[in-house]
This record gives C-alpha cells, sequence and structure tokens, in this order.
C-alpha cells in the first residue's frame, strides 16, 4: 500500500509540469473529468487539503476569484468523497477527501485552476489515527491494571 500511495504521489508530481501547461492554453475554467473509480477499495487514500486565505483580500473578492476560477464546480474531485470540511477561522478550509490513488492528477488541477488567486493550499496524505489511538490507550490502561493487580 505504501508503495502504491508513493507511485500515486510520483505521477502526479511528475505529470504538474505537462498539466500546468495544458492550462495555459484554456482561456477559462477547466472541468477535470473524474475516472470511475470506487473510493471504499483497498486503493482508496486519505488526503488533507489546507487551503488558506489570501490575507490581502476580503471575502467577496475570494468570492469573485472562485466562482470566476470555476472552483466550486472542479472541488472536490467528483471521484472523492469528503470526509470533513472544517473552517478554522482566520485561517481558511481545512478538507479531508477519501480519494481513489489515481486521483492525485485530479486532486492538484481542481486546486490549481480552481483555488489559484483565492487560497495558498497544502496538500497532505493522512490516513486514520482514531481507531489506532483508541486501541493504544486501551491497552495501556490494561497494563496499568495487571502492573497494580501484581
Amino acid at each position: 500500500m505504501r508503495v502504491l500511495l508513493i507511485f500515486a504521489f510520483l505521477i502526479g508530481s511528475w505529470t504538474i509540469t505537462s498539466a500546468q501547461e495544458d492550462t495555459k492554453k484554456s482561456s477559462g475554467p477547466v472541468a477535470i473529468a473524474p475516472m470511475p473509480s470506487d473510493t471504499s477499495s483497498a486503493d482508496s487514500m486519505l488526503v488533507t487539503v489546507i487551503l488558506k486565505y489570501q490575507q490581502d483580500k476580503s471575502f467577496s473578492e475570494l468570492r469573485r476569484l472562485l466562482e470566476a476560477n470555476g472552483f466550486w464546480d472542479v472541488f472536490p474531485p467528483a471521484d472523492s468523497r469528503v470526509v470533513s470540511w472544517n473552517v478554522a477561522v482566520g485561517f481558511g478550509h481545512i478538507v479531508t477527501l477519501k480519494m481513489p490513488a489515481d486521483g492525485v492528477r485530479r486532486l492538484y488541477l481542481a486546486i490549481s485552476n480552481g483555488a489559484w488567486g483565492a487560497f495558498n493550499s497544502e496538500v497532505f496524505m493522512s490516513y486514520e489515527y482514531m481507531p489506532i489511538w483508541k486501541d493504544y490507550i486501551e491497552r495501556r490502561q490494561d497494563a496499568k491494571e495487571e502492573r497494580e493487580d501484581k
């Protein structure tokens, strides 16, 4: 699985240059056609997208830019599922998506074409830690009780 994620990231990074050249030829927002994919399959991944407000713009300017860029038409990509979407006041949007591993390029294009000028963006591969944390806390408590019983 780790190799698949690294491979997907590298492929997405490798296609960045050609994707940027393709979008420069277009005069308007670029629709990103999703490839059919099942986001519940083993090759899906979690991605956390941070969209930080560009502080030199008002909300009305941000909204105009997002509409002009077609942001809401391309983000989130159609083949992804929104796991969570939070707004941190004074910071921006924090979005966690579950998406197919081969969707990195579509996500990159959606952010590059749609959020440009309104948000500074960061993208992180992530994973669900809650079950791991709960299991650790439970095992830790069991070990503590065992020590106390001795």
